[in-house]
């Protein structure tokens, strides 16, 4: 009797099986396949990594490999023609296929060749997609469907990065009606989410934006941030960089009225500014008017025909208005000086947590340093050391310097 011939892995006799779960992907995404869409065995090395795709995950990379080895594919990657033309998707056909989607099993399978040169003749079951398809909606097709785990607890980082490009991608192809709700719906999160991520990646300065990513701080945090200026912000990034902890809400709160109080300022400013420049302008208008009103009149008064007394009292009369015009425009002149260098001082106020706010953090420090003590004393019998009464001492030692500050 013939030896039972093992089953040939997924990917060579369960098409069927194989366009089920990748439809199934697809539907996610909202993507028509249409008329041209078919899944064909593709080899290896005509598979060409989409431009700039997001890092691989490669965690247990090697067992996802061994198990596509022992059990074949489950679903097919998703790829598309590549033309000469590049993004333009025109020209004749490279004879590569760029992969949409299913780069980890493209990379699972890269191991499996490493141990088997010749596992499946070297081809993965790909599903090609429709030569019509416009290079933004592969894009987006891309961006979306690289990402399985969708949620509202995704990584920062890449919901941030992901909300950006797809806010490109959709304004590009000329959608900019219900933005956010486009967006939220295709990432499976609230518009209020997405309302934040664009805050975040419209205003944000770029080292909060990295400390957000790397989840040193929350999205509400970077969104709270994101709202201030950015001397604040800077303030802010500086401070974690030099004590590895966020801002408390407290002090966030000091930061925030420090800042409006100067954004007010600076409104006031603003506007008084441009009153005055308007006024200055006015001013100079009229001097313009009436210098070339004296010299009409000191032209008709110098001539030799003869004038009467009126012009030559027109004249004393003009030449008093032009000097109170330079007045004016020199008054004008030292307010708006005046306001610059106000509105300069208001600007360099330095922006920061003040001592109260420390001083309270400090002296929490050392409640609790004595309250642990007296437990283990309590407890134990523990006689104070030395290290715990310089522990103390250093605290008490911090404490005074604050307050001397204030």
């Amino acid at each position: 009797m013939a030896a039972k011939k093992d089953a040939a892995p997924l990917g060579y006799n369960n098409a069927a099986i194989l366009f089920q779960n990748t439809q199934k992907k697809l539907d996610t995404v909202s993507l028509d396949l249409g008329n041209g869409s078919k899944i064909e065995m593709i080899q290896y090395e005509k598979l060409v990594t989409f431009p700039n795709n997001r890092d691989i995950d490669d965690t247990d990379i090697d067992i996802f490999s061994e198990n596509i080895e022992r059990n074949g594919f489950q679903s097919a990657i998703v790829v598309a023609r590549e033309f000469e033309g590049g993004e333009e998707r025109s020209g004749k056909a490279t004879g590569n296929f760029i992969i949409i989607s299913g780069h980890r099993r493209y990379a699972a399978f890269s191991l499996i060749l490493e141990r088997n040169p010749s596992f499946m003749h070297r081809k993965l079951p790909a599903l090609i997609l429709r030569d019509d398809i416009p290079w933004t909606e592969l894009e987006e097709l891309n961006l979306l469907m690289n990402y399985d785990a969708v949620s509202e607890s995704s990584h920062p980082g890449d919901m941030r990065k992901r909300v950006s490009r797809l806010m490109e991608l959709l304004q590009s192809r000329g959608i900019e009606k219900k933005l956010y709700d486009r967006i939220a719906e295709k990432l499976s999160i609230s518009s209020r989410q997405i309302r934040k991520y664009d805050s975040i990646n419209k205003n944000l300065i770029v080292g909060l934006q990295t400390l957000l990513d790397e989840e040193k701080i929350s999205i509400n945090q970077a969104n709270q941030y994101a709202s201030r200026s950015i001397d604040v912000q800077n303030y802010i990034l500086n401070y974690i960089n030099e004590h590895g902890e966020a801002v408390t809400d407290d002090e966030y709160q000091q930061l925030k009225s420090q800042d409006e109080e100067r954004q007010a300022a600076q409104k006031a400013a603003e506007e008084k500014l441009r009153e005055n420049e308007q006024k200055l302008k006015e001013q100079e208008n009229e001097i313009l008017r009436l210098k070339n009103k004296t010299l009409e009149l000191e032209s008709l008064v110098n001539s030799d025909q003869e004038t009467d007394e009126s012009s030559s009292l027109e004249l004393i009369n003009t030449q008093a208005q032009l000097r109170r015009a330079k007045e004016k425009a020199d008054k004008y002149h030292k307010i708006l000086k005046e306001a610059k260098e106000a509105d300069e001082e208001q600007l360099n106020k330095s922006i920061g947590i003040s001592a109260p706010i420390a001083v309270n953090e400090m002296i929490s420090k050392i409640n609790d340093n004595v309250i642990k003590l007296v437990k283990r004393k309590e407890k134990r019998g523990y006689q104070f050391s030395k290290n715990d009464v310089q522990k103390i001492r250093t605290i008490i030692d911090d404490l005074q310097s604050l307050i001397s500050d204030i």
